[in-house]
């Protein structure tokens, strides 16, 4: 068995197993970014909540892995932005090592595979229509999911456009965001 799919065929890994490994990742991912260790348990928490987030949604919503994987970055952006209050950290700081473990590395090797297949066609040897329209649909999947995880990272900061957290005050800033839609709707 490849390591690629151990997660996903093995029956008697729990949900909270991967949970718990995936918040390794994340302070794994961490460590290498050189991540405060103040922070690192907000981390853990992030990645875990955005690994289990995917998986959950991927369970009730079969193969639609970019919805999944936006709403699992937007819920690590989101949080990312409640917690760098907490811990006096810019929030991309933590959020980036968080998201890592929901980057689909399957899809991306699966897509590599099929250009590879199609490149090495040897000279008067037919490409065939199948493979072609394969390694396409591989490659817009991982790609809309990997611009999907970037923008649910990014999102929360161009709402609440948080420069320095220091010098935001989260309450007066989703006050302030308030009263401004609700103006607008009036």
């Amino acid at each position: 068995m490849d390591l690629i799919n151990f997660f996903t065929v093995c029956e008697h890994v729990t949900i909270w197993e991967k949970i718990f490994w995936s918040m390794w990742v994340s302070i794994g991912f961490a460590v290498i970014f050189r991540t405060p260790y103040r922070s690192m348990w907000v981390v853990a928490l992030l990645g875990g909540l955005g690994f289990s987030c995917r998986a959950l949604l991927l369970r009730y919503c079969e193969n639609q892995i970019v919805f999944s994987s936006f709403a699992a970055a937007s819920l690590v952006g989101i949080s990312g932005v409640y917690f760098a209050h907490k811990v006096h950290t810019p929030p991309i700081v933590f959020t980036i090592p968080a998201v890592i473990n929901i980057i689909p590395g399957k899809m991306g090797y699966e897509f590599m595979i099929s250009l590879i297949e199609v490149m090495i066609l040897k000279e008067g040897e037919p490409l065939q229509f199948n493979y072609l329209v394969e390694m396409l649909e591989k490659a817009t999947r991982t790609g809309f999911t990997l611009l999907s995880l970037a923008f649910g990272v990014v999102f929360p900061l161009l709402i609440f456009k948080t420069r320095s957290v220091k010098q935001t005050n989260l309450n007066l800033l989703l006050f302030k965001k308030w009263v401004h839609i609700k103006k607008k709707n009036e």
